[in-house]
């Protein structure tokens, strides 16, 4: 009972510490009617592709076709999917004023449009969405391009000013993100058809780089089998490997790493001298690894796979 016990709080321990994608934020208010904030991976985008001022015009020619669904006096919520699906829903009722010298000025309602694509996402705030039919949305947005910074290692925080296609740098501002971090994980592993439970401590070196995470970790991995007579047997190994993300994607959380890892701890019959494993560590979801392995045992003398799974918050 003592073991099914410690099998159990092993595998449902939860990882203390996780990692998340970090974009580029670029901020354009344009002729003091309209904001534009824009969520992508690399803000040189801006400078080397029209994409988003040419997305920007698409989804001004839709409007009129709308028209009908959005009212001056009532703020509406439309969400864009490109080339995909449109739909429009009441928005905030909040009233915006502004205080100035002691006096509140009434701003109006909020409209708000969400366009969604693969590689960005625009959120677009004014006080009436059929005003920006009729703007130069896309040449404000290549002349933003041309006032953009050289390409930095950091995620940057951008913010433009567009008047009279004229252009004006009000904020810069770096995601100074890279850090250490400390976690503790948990999860079992089928090794020669014997499901072991473990417990694995990290030290993970974490660089941003343009909205993705990578870098070198280092890990002790225990793990954990039974005897027929009841006695616990503990194997450890010292895990040196290294991961990135592999997508561009805000919503999604997909990791990939390799790692070696070397016997420091023997018990039991299941290893044998100088063991060393070569694994991939894959997180298919955040609160989920799937880490396939080659074990080396026996001065090379023997090779058999396992698996292992790991859970966390």
């Amino acid at each position: 009972m003592k073991h099914l016990c410690l099998i159990f709080a092993i595998i449902i321990l939860p990882s203390l510490a996780s990692s998340q994608e970090v974009r580029d934020t670029v901020v354009v208010y344009i002729d003091n009617r309209i904001e534009i904030r824009i969520a992508l991976e690399d803000y040189t985008e801006l400078k080397t592709t029209d994409k988003i001022g040419q997305t920007l015009e698409d989804f001004s020619k839709l409007l009129p076709q709308f028209s009908a669904k959005l009212h001056a006096d009532t703020p509406e919520l439309v969400r864009y999917k490109v080339d995909s699906e449109l739909t429009v829903a009441p928005g905030s009722p909040q009233q915006i004023y502004l205080v100035k010298e002691g006096d509140l000025s009434d701003t109006g309602i909020r409209d708000k449009a969400i366009i969604i694509d693969k590689d960005f996402q625009l959120m677009i705030t004014t006080t009436d969405l059929m005003s920006i039919a009729d703007m130069a949305l896309a040449s404000c947005m290549q002349h933003v391009g041309e006032a953009m910074a050289e390409r930095t290692r950091w995620s940057k925080s951008l913010s433009f000013e567009c008047v009279n296609n004229v252009v004006t740098l009000i904020e810069d501002k770096n995601h100074e993100w890279d850090q250490l971090e400390l976690s503790i994980g948990a999860g079992a592993g089928l090794v020669k058809n014997t499901w072991m439970p473990d417990l694995t401590l990290g030290l993970n070196f974490i660089f941003n780089k343009k909205g993705t995470i990578r870098g070198p970790y280092i890990t002790s991995n225990m793990l954990f089998d039974f005897t027929t007579e009841g006695k616990m047997n503990m194997n450890t190994f010292l895990n040196l490997g290294y991961r990135w993300t592999m997508n561009k994607q805000e919503d999604k959380y997909n990791t990939m790493g390799v790692e070696l890892g070397y016997l420091i701890a023997r018990q039991g019959e299941i290893f044998g001298e100088n063991t060393f494993k070569l694994g991939l560590n894959w997180t298919p979801a955040r609160h989920v690894t799937v880490t396939p392995h080659l074990y080396f045992t026996d001065n090379f003398g023997q090779l058999f796979p396992g698996v292992r799974i790991g859970f966390g918050f």
